[in-house]
């Protein structure tokens, strides 16, 4: 090819490409997850990459979330990629009234876009995994989640995470509490967000010089911050003095009393969430319970599993408001998480087994082979590659990982017996034809007692 019509392969700034060594936990990830959620009877459900703009805008023209517009129309409405994978639910639960039945326990998972500024765990495209539960007013619903959260990070290998759990009524009643006028509240939530990063010092002085608290307010607001003890049900009364004086704020905390009685039935361990008054996530978006999920050993990185109630979204498409509930898995971010923990475990091949090809005269008995090994169950691969001698082959083998090698060549084939090598063990056996799957089974199991 000419040189200067050579197009670089380099990606765009915050996109990524997972080669086989990362897609095959990866996959594995999706499928710990996708059985977890089955588990807890949410259905699957698929959606469009696709929306129009003003599904995703909410028809807003001030809406501030960078999404990718495709620059196709239909009509004078433009097209653009999903932020999100709530926002396409709350269509199709306004489309599909009818053919849904509530409460609508649903998961999906795929790609979403957004025009962010790239930087560790966060890109513009990446892998989400939801659960959501639509049409239910109850609490139980919102402890169901959380439930499933801790469920699903405990089957992901996470030990060290917390859930940290509020409620937007709470934050919402701050205005009769500390005292400041209702429109300044979106502002003041914001700030409080960042606690985590800026810690009360920049908290405080950016409430001062922006929203214009005085101290009287701050050492309020401080208070309410501050608050800890040793357990979640003494703190919420502690709180309910506190904000004796605000009803909305006396509603959050009735609803957060509910789910912490409902975790400790559903036995979700007090040691794995917490009530965490500095939570303030969706300002426009949540109208309940929040709950976000922080890595202990990793906090950096942010949350990587999050959501709430959010009962107001189905009703921006005409109809009444429908009670909604659920969260979301930042796959990319928590697996991104996970390989600096070192929780991710590399693997090259699927394959478990691989038949060396080396003879021309026994290449149909190594297909028999093969295909005897794959109908008993097992993930086995023929060596379809350029080299024909034995080492080489058995290299390839090495360096895929594969814990089991099948050699067959013309001695083997008049025999009716093939040899398979134990890589771990190094260990050689010879067996029958009809008896290589139960041999290889045997020490893929004897592999795995001993992993």
């Amino acid at each position: 090819m000419n040189e200067k019509n050579t197009i670089s392969p380099e990606l765009g700034s915050g996109f990524k490409d997972y080669l086989p060594e990362d897609m095959i936990p990866r996959q594995k990830m999706f499928d710990t997850i996708r059985s977890t959620f089955e588990r807890f009877g949410f259905v699957p459900l698929d959606t469009p990459g696709i929306e129009r703009e003003e599904i995703l805008t909410g028809g807003d023209p001030n809406f501030k979330m960078q999404i990718f517009r495709t620059g196709l129309r239909i009509g004078d409405e433009g097209l653009a990629l999903r932020f999100d994978l709530t926002v396409p639910l709350a269509r199709v639960v306004s489309l599909y009234g009818d053919r849904i039945s509530r409460p609508f326990k649903r998961y999906q998972t795929g790609k979403v876009w957004r025009g962010e500024k790239a930087q560790a765990g966060r890109f513009r495209e990446f892998v989400q995994f939801d659960a959501d539960i639509v049409g239910s007013e109850r609490m139980s619903a919102d402890a169901e989640i959380i439930a499933l959260m801790y469920e699903t990070m405990s089957s992901l290998g996470l030990s060290r995470f917390s859930i940290r759990i509020n409620n937007r009524k709470l934050l919402n009643g701050l205005t009769d509490y500390v005292g400041y006028d209702q429109s300044l509240n979106a502002d003041v939530l914001r700030t409080i967000d960042k606690l985590d990063k800026i810690a009360w010092e920049g908290v405080s002085a950016e409430l001062k010089e922006r929203s214009s608290f005085n101290d009287d307010q701050l050492s309020k607001l401080k208070k309410f911050l501050d608050l800890r003890s040793s357990s979640s049900l003494e703190l919420l009364t502690e709180l309910s003095g506190l904000m004796a004086s605000s009803p909305v704020a006396q509603r959050g905390i009735a609803e957060l009393t509910e789910i912490a009685n409902n975790l400790k039935s559903l036995n979700v361990p007090d040691t794995s969430w917490r009530i965490d008054l500095s939570v303030a996530r969706g300002l426009g978006y949540y109208t309940g319970p929040v709950f976000e999920t922080i890595l202990d050993d990793l906090p950096s990185i942010g949350s990587v599993f999050s959501g709430g109630r959010y009962d107001d979204l189905v009703a921006r498409f005409g109809d009444r408001s429908v009670a909604a509930t659920g969260a979301s898995v930042g796959v990319d971010r928590l697996f991104a998480a996970m390989e600096k923990l070192g929780l991710i475990k590399k693997v090259m091949a699927t394959a478990k087994v691989v038949v060396l090809n080396f003879d021309s005269t026994a290449e149909d008995y190594c297909q028999k082979i093969v295909t005897a090994i794959r109908q008993s169950g097992l993930q086995a691969e023929l060596y379809l590659g350029k080299e024909t001698n034995l080492k080489a082959q058995l290299a390839y083998a090495l360096g895929q990982n594969i814990p089991v090698v099948v050699i067959a060549g013309g001695s083997e084939k008049d025999r009716g017996v093939v040899q398979i090598k134990d890589i771990q063990r190094r260990k050689q056996v010879e067996t029958t034809f009809d008896n290589v799957s139960a041999v290889i089974k045997s020490i893929l199991q004897n592999a795995e007692a001993v992993v």
